[in-house]
């Protein structure tokens, strides 16, 4: 049974636990209505049966002394009216007594009572014949005989009576007893049946709910350690719960997911290692596994492992690249070493004509010294009149100033004109006008006086300032003979210069001679230069090739964060 409520759903569970205490309540409540049921009957019956019994003994009773009475009061009557007010008052309670009778037969139910109600019935319809004879005494005047009949024969018709009505108050006083009696058994019984069943569904509800509550305690005691051990990393834990409800998936889940974890793991671990150790054709052995988020896990790896060996590949192709290259400078070292050789018995020849041509020189040095001499008192009288000139420079830039400064007046003049000219109009404006608006044309009179006065002015400004300027002029004039005759002077030096550059002319020729044969030489070095530097373009070359791939290979491995750079 543990098993089967094991295996049950959780709700499944619940609605067991819920479904054994609805059940516990609806038997608790069925046999607390069935013992109702009891006492309600036993109660029905006192009510209905012995207490009515009980009422009716009574009212007879009482109604049998009520009749005696009557009786006693007719035996002794004096007059009419008492004989008849009794005479109705007995007819009332005869009937009254018969009614009681009759009533009482329909609450008789045994056989006891029946026999007691039977006696009850001869002593009463014995006691009624009494009654009548009595009664019949009575209305025949014959009191002392009624006298007699009423404590003789009517005395013991009454106690037969009396004894009837005792016996059947006895048997209906025992019979309510024992009715109660079992009325109080009947409630004692249901509160220990009641009692009974609710701790007899008490404990079956607690056992359930102990068997219930324990199949959902543990394997959730054991998932929640399960699920600690883990979120610190520990992945060694085992889960026992196994069952076929929801907590029995859940621990399938996670040791599944225990599993895969510890997989992905070693599996990463493998990857990472042989990576480490340099072998990047490394890959998954359990690629199965990498399933939903998982699975970009992989990919990363992989990617990490293609671009690291793609790296390792470019770097492996550059250094052959560089390697080659190396070569190529390599032989471009020896061809220029070859053409240094070359160079080297050319400049030994070169050297000898060199020497010849400084004994040239000596000669052009010395006759250079005297052209010297006379170049600097050439020079000499060429300050001079470059000094000259210097003035005449600034007598000119006099002059322009000068020339500026006409230009500015005359600019102010003719501004000063156009103003008069239209002031000249405004006044023949206001002059037209005439009358009244004289005022007007005085005031633009005025106004041409003072443009008049200005133009006056600047006149005069002009007059001075072209003054200055002839008088500038004259200075540069004599200025310029000045710088005349130096210029003669320079002329005269410059003629024994000429002689001078006729010598060195010829020593010039005796160089060129020289210079042929320095041009030999210069052809020679010439050709190994050229040599020289188509190798120089190749060696260029390959430096330049071995510089980009010696920057490819820097930024491959600026890609990557390295220890110890």
């Amino acid at each position: 049974m543990g098993s089967t409520i094991k295996n049950l759903k959780i709700n499944l569970k619940l609605y067991l636990l819920a479904g054994i205490a609805i059940l516990g309540m609806f038997l608790v409540g069925f046999i607390s209505i069935a013992l109702m049921g009891t006492l309600n009957h036993s109660a029905l019956i006192i009510a209905d049966k012995w207490m009515p019994s009980l009422y009716l003994s009574g009212e007879m009773e009482t109604t049998l002394t009520a009749v005696r009475l009557n009786e006693q009061v007719l035996v002794m009557a004096s007059t009419p009216e008492v004989e008849r007010s009794n005479s109705e008052e007995l007819a009332q309670n005869l009937s009254a007594m018969d009614s009681n009778i009759k009533a009482y037969g329909g609450y008789v139910s045994t056989t006891e009572g029946r026999g007691l109600y039977q006696t009850l019935q001869n002593a009463w319809s014995e006691y009624q014949k009494m009654d009548s004879e009595l009664t019949g005494m009575i209305q025949q005047g014959n009191h002392e005989d009624a006298a007699v009949l009423l404590e003789g024969e009517g005395l013991t018709k009454y106690n037969a009576m009396i004894n009837a009505l005792s016996a059947l108050a006895d048997f209906n006083t025992n019979g309510s007893g024992v009715a109660r009696e079992e009325s109080v058994e009947t409630y004692q019984t249901a509160i220990l049946g009641q009692l009974a069943v609710m701790v007899v569904v008490l404990l079956i509800t607690l056992g359930f709910s102990m068997i219930i509550i324990r199949s959902i305690r543990q394997p959730v005691a054991e998932i929640e350690n399960a699920a600690i051990q883990m979120a610190k990393g520990n992945l060694d834990v085992t889960i026992q719960y196994s069952s076929e409800d929801e907590l029995g998936m859940l621990s399938d889940q996670i040791r599944e997911l225990i599993r895969k974890l510890q997989a992905i793991i070693d599996d990463e671990n493998q990857f990472l290692a042989k990576m480490a150790a340099g072998d990047f054709t490394v890959d998954s052995v359990c690629e199965q596994e990498y399933i939903g988020g998982f699975h970009p896990v992989l990919i990363s790896f992989r990617t990490i492992a293609k671009k690291l060996n793609d790296a390792m590949c470019q770097m492996h192709n550059s250094s052959s690249q560089v390697s080659n290259s190396s070569d190529q400078v390599s032989s471009g070292a020896q061809a220029l070493s070859q053409g240094a050789t070359e160079q080297a018995s050319s400049i030994e020849e070169l050297a000898a004509t060199i020497n010849d041509i400084s004994d040239r020189i000596r000669d052009n040095a010395e006759n250079a010294s005297h052209a010297n001499s006379k170049v600097t008192e050439v020079g000499e009288e060429m300050n001079l009149s470059n000094s000259k000139m210097q003035d005449m420079i600034s007598a000119m830039e006099d002059i322009s100033k000068s020339s500026n400064e006409i230009g500015k007046i005359i600019k102010t003049i003719e501004d000063i004109a156009f103003q008069t000219n239209i002031l000249a109009l405004n006044a023949a404006v206001e002059a037209a006008r005439a009358g009244t608006a004289g005022k007007g044309f005085a005031v633009v009179a005025d106004e041409v006086r003072n443009l008049a006065s200005k133009s006056a002015e600047a006149s005069k400004n002009t007059a001075a300032l072209i003054e200055n300027s002839i008088k500038a002029v004259q200075n540069g004039t004599h200025i310029a003979d000045e710088t005349a005759q130096s210029l003669t002077k320079a002329v005269e030096g410059a003629k024994e210069v000429t002689l001078l550059v006729d010598k060195i002319s010829e020593a010039s020729k005796d160089q060129s001679a020289a210079i042929s044969q320095i041009t030999v030489g210069i052809d020679q070095i010439s050709s190994v230069i050229q040599t020289n530097s188509a190798t120089a373009e190749e060696s260029a070359a390959a430096a330049q090739e071995l510089s980009s791939q010696a920057q490819l290979m820097r930024d491959m491995v600026g890609r990557f964060k390295l220890k110890g750079i």
